[in-house]
């Protein structure tokens, strides 16, 4: 009698004990995940980091910087904005969002990783565009507040006969990087013709209306035009480059990466025989989180969120050496 007492009373433990997991996957799915972005949300609205299930050695940057979780943003927020659109990941336990959210009652323009273990999210990181980030840009959370919503290629499901390999689209995402550090024109990265990219809400591409302050209106080209001009020249190198999030159901890539310009070099040599003068001629460092969809193979529409930073930096906590 003891005995069967013993052995059924193993039983029901056994019973309700959870099975070990795998991987973070099998505890956080995608719904767990994009979930975390919207509770990650309301607790920054709330200036209240314990509204989150953290883990307990939970590291946490702001452009760059390690902070005290409860420091930078968490102060200053005062709610969500419009625009949010999600990177889910859950083979790797995962989430990207860029979205807006409100700062003393302005929107910014918020880049967001998450990356969650055993329901636990022990790794924050964010990218927040304040201002203009480059060039004569308006302000980024105005900008993409207006937006209001993403353009739809990012939110189709693509069938999973069809889905790529992680490895694909991680090499896929990285060639835009190698065919824009010190572009040549030469080796481009594969775009679709129906390529755009915003940076900090500003269509960037495609966009005849929008000019620099250079005579040569790189704006108003496309995707592969832009590259195979030459005009990318003086950046002087892609750095730190991370593709740590990918989403195989909709095709999507968000990598983290630092745009070191040496501002050395006072002409740009175009590959249709024109000479231009460089837009950037001091030393400057932009911190960039890049969005990539990829359509059968081919870059097809790209957003970014990026702001200066010292020269030289990198990250306090994600980058190696």
């Amino acid at each position: 009698m003891n005995r069967r007492v013993l052995l059924s009373a193993a039983a029901l433990v056994a019973a309700l004990s959870p099975i070990a997991p795998a991987s973070a996957s099998d505890v956080c799915g995608r719904p767990c995940l994009q979930g975390l972005v919207d509770r990650y949300l309301v607790a920054l609205s709330a200036h209240d980091p314990s509204l989150l299930p953290l883990a307990r050695n939970v590291r946490f940057t702001e452009n760059g910087i390690e902070l005290r979780l409860g420091d930078g943003l968490w102060g200053t927020a005062s709610g969500a904005g419009h625009y949010k659109l999600y990177v889910v990941d859950p083979q790797d336990g995962q989430v990207g969002f860029f979205g807006t959210v409100m700062e003393n009652g302005a929107p910014v323009l918020m880049a967001l990783r998450l990356k969650v273990t055993y329901g636990l999210i022990d790794e924050i990181e964010t990218i927040v565009a304040r201002g203009s980030g480059a060039g004569n840009f308006p302000p980024a959370g105005r900008t993409m507040e207006a937006h209001g919503h993403p353009r739809p290629q990012f939110l189709r499901s693509v069938p999973p006969a069809e889905r790529p390999p992680r490895a694909e689209l991680v090499r896929i995402a990285d060639s835009y990087f190698t065919g824009l550090g010190g572009n040549t024109g030469r080796n481009t990265a594969p775009f679709a013709p129906t390529c755009n990219r915003w940076e900090n809400g500003i269509q960037t591409t495609n966009n005849a209306s929008f000019r620099g302050s250079s005579s040569f209106n790189v704006v108003a080209l496309g995707c592969d035009a832009q590259q195979k001009s030459g005009f990318f020249s003086f950046v002087t190198e892609i750095r730190n480059r991370r593709l740590p999030v990918v989403d195989r159901e909709r095709g999507l890539v968000l990598g983290f990466c630092f745009f070191d310009h040496a501002g050395k070099l006072a002409e740009i040599h175009l590959t249709n025989g024109q000479t231009v003068p460089s837009p950037v001629r001091s030393p400057l460092t932009l911190e960039v989180a890049e969005l990539f969809q990829i359509d059968r193979g081919k870059l097809d529409q790209i957003e970014a969120v990026l702001g200066t930073a010292p020269y030289g930096m990198r990250s306090a906590v994600w980058d190696s050496p």
